[in-house]
C-alpha cells in the first residue's frame, strides 16, 4: 500500500532527481506540485471515473489483463498488434515527430525508433516506471517512480507540463512541472510518488504493480505529448523503453537516470531464472519453514514481480497481532500464552520483511523501548504518533500489512497479517481471539476480546 488518508507506508527520500551529469538544469519556481491519495495497492488501484476521450489514443480502462499479443488484432491493453497500427503514425505517438515509419513492437506498444525528428528539437518522453520503488543507486527510494528522458537534440522547457494518471488531467491527480525546469538532449528526470510520512515526492497518484494502468505526459495546454499503458506485472520491477526514449516498452532491469536496460530474463513464464526468487508455481523447492525466519509453516506463494510471497505463512508464536484499524492507525498484540514476553528492541514495521530486512533502512518502524513485557492474558494497543511504544507508519486503506520481528539475533518473524482494501476500515482481527484464531472483518475491541 502506498498511501491513504493522511498515511502512508512507503517511506524515504522521494524527491525529483535531477541528473546533472547529462546537463538537466532546473530553477527554483513558487510553482508547488499538488498533493493528493496515491491510490494503488498491492492488488491494482481504483479505476478512473473519468470517461474516456474520443480523440485521444489513451486506452483510460484498467484492466487485468487477458489480451493475445500477436494475433494481429488490438486487444485491451495493446497499443498495437503486429502490423495493426490502429490507424496511429509517428506524429499520433509524439507530435514532435515530422514523419518516418512507425511500427509495432514485440510487445504490442508502438516502436518509433523508425519516426523522423526536425533537426535541433526535443522529444520528451515517458521513460520508465516502477510500482515497486527504486532499489538502487543515486534514486534509491521506496516509492513508486516515473521517469523521463530527451531523446532528441533541442533542449526542452518543461515549465508546466503535466504529468497524471487520468488524461483529463484532474488537479488532484495531476503533477505540474515547476516553471524553469530545463530538460536537456540525453538528460532525465526521475519524479516520484507523493509520501505522506515524509511529505515528500511529486505525484499525487501512484502505479498498479497488477493492472493495467495508463499515464499520460501533456504539455502546459493540456495536449497529449506522450502515453503508455503500463503493464502492472513488468513494473513491480522496471517497464521500460528499449531504446531509450524511442522503442517499445517491455520489463526492464531498474537503470533509473541511465540507459535503459531490457530484463534477461522474463518473469511470469513459470521457468526459474536469476535473478528471480520464483516465478508462478516454481519455487525452487523453498517452503516457508526453509527460509529460516522464524515461520512453522503455512504456505509459500510467488508474488507477479518473481518474488517470494510470504503473506500466508504462520509461526506459533502465542504473542500476536491480535488486531488493527486502518481508521484509527491502532495496533493490538496479545499474549494468549502462559509466560510474561519481553519484546525489549523488537520492531513492529509496516514494510515487507525478508532475510534481507535492514532496520536502519527501515525510517519508520517501532523498536520497542527496555522494559516493555506483554503479560500472559495482556493487551498492548499500539497507538499511531511519535512516542515511545507508538508506532510512526499509517496504515492504508486500501491495504497493508504489518509486521512483528525479533532482531535480537538476525531476523525472526513473531507474526504478521495483511489485509486488502476496506477489510481493516473497522478493525481486522483474529477470531476467535488470540493464536488460534484467524483474520477477518471485525468489530473494533482494541484492548479487549474480539
Amino acid at each position: 500500500m502506498r498511501s491513504s488518508m493522511g498515511s502512508s507506508t512507503k517511506n524515504g527520500g522521494a524527491w525529483i532527481g535531477l541528473v546533472m551529469a547529462l546537463g538537466l538544469s532546473a530553477c527554483p519556481s513558487d510553482d508547488t506540485p499538488g498533493t493528493g491519495t496515491d491510490t494503488d495497492t498491492d492488488t491494482g488501484t481504483n479505476p478512473s471515473t473519468t470517461e474516456p476521450d474520443p480523440t485521444s489514443s489513451v486506452d483510460t480502462t484498467e484492466t487485468d489483463g487477458g489480451n493475445d499479443c500477436g494475433n494481429g488484432t488490438i486487444e485491451e491493453g495493446e497499443e498495437c498488434d503486429g502490423s495493426e497500427l490502429g490507424g496511429a503514425a509517428c506524429a499520433d505517438v509524439n507530435p514532435a515527430y515530422s514523419g518516418g515509419e512507425l511500427t509495432c513492437g514485440a510487445s504490442c506498444t508502438f516502436d518509433a525508433s523508425g519516426c523522423e525528428l526536425p533537426p535541433d528539437t526535443p522529444l520528451v518522453t515517458l521513460n520508465e516506471i516502477t510500482s515497486e520503488g527504486v532499489l538502487e543507486g543515486e534514486f534509491m527510494s521506496p516509492n513508486d517512480a516515473i521517469e523521463l528522458h530527451n531523446a532528441g537534440t533541442g533542449t526542452a522547457d518543461l515549465s508546466g507540463w503535466q504529468i497524471s494518471d487520468d488524461p483529463g488531467l484532474p488537479p488532484d491527480r495531476t503533477y505540474v512541472i515547476p516553471n524553469g525546469t530545463m530538460l536537456e538532449p540525453g538528460a532525465f528526470i526521475v519524479l516520484f510518488s507523493f509520501d505522506m510520512d515524509t511529505m515528500s515526492g511529486e505525484l499525487p497518484f501512484g502505479i498498479s504493480d497488477s493492472m493495467v494502468e495508463n499515464i499520460v505526459l501533456a504539455d502546459p495546454d493540456g495536449g497529449a505529448v506522450d502515453s503508455v499503458a503500463v503493464d502492472g506485472y513488468a513494473a513491480q520491477r522496471s517497464y521500460c523503453r528499449v531504446p531509450d526514449g524511442l522503442g517499445p516498452w517491455f520489463q526492464c532491469n531498474q537503470t533509473f537516470g541511465g540507459v535503459n536496460e531490457q530484463a534477461a530474463n522474463i518473469c511470469g513464464n513459470g521457468v526459474l531464472e536469476a535473478p528471480e526468487e520464483c516465478d508462478g508455481t516454481e519455487l525452487g523447492g523453498a517452503t516457508c519453514e526453509s527460509l529460516d525466519l522464524g515461520y512453522s509453516g503455512g504456505t509459500l506463494s510467488c508474488r507477479p514481480a518473481c518474488g517470494i510471497e510470504t503473506d500466508a505463512c504462520t509461526t506459533d508464536s502465542q504473542l500476536v497481532i491480535n488486531e488493527v484499524s486502518s481508521t484509527t492507525d491502532g495496533i493490538e498484540l496479545f499474549n494468549d500464552g502462559g509466560t510474561n514476553v519481553d519484546i525489549s528492541g523488537w520492531v513492529l514495521t509496516d514494510e515487507r520483511v525478508d532475510a534481507m530486512y535492514d532496520v536502519a533502512l527501515d525510517g519508520s518502524e517501532l523498536v520497542f523501548a527496555e522494559d516493555t513485557v506483554v503479560s500472559p492474558g495482556e493487551y498492548l494497543v499500539i497507538p499511531p504518533g511519535l512516542g515511545p511504544n507508538q508506532h510512526p507508519f499509517g496504515l492504508g486503506a486500501m491495504g497493508d500489512r504489518v509486521t512483528l520481528v525479533d532482531v535480537s539475533s538476525g531476523i525472526t518473524i513473531i507474526d504478521q497479517t495483511s489485509y486488502s482494501d476496506g477489510q481493516a476500515a473497522l478493525s481486522w482481527c483474529r477470531l476467535p481471539n488470540g493464536s488460534a484464531g484467524t483474520f477477518q472483518v471485525c468489530m473494533p475491541t482494541m484492548g479487549s476480546e474480539n
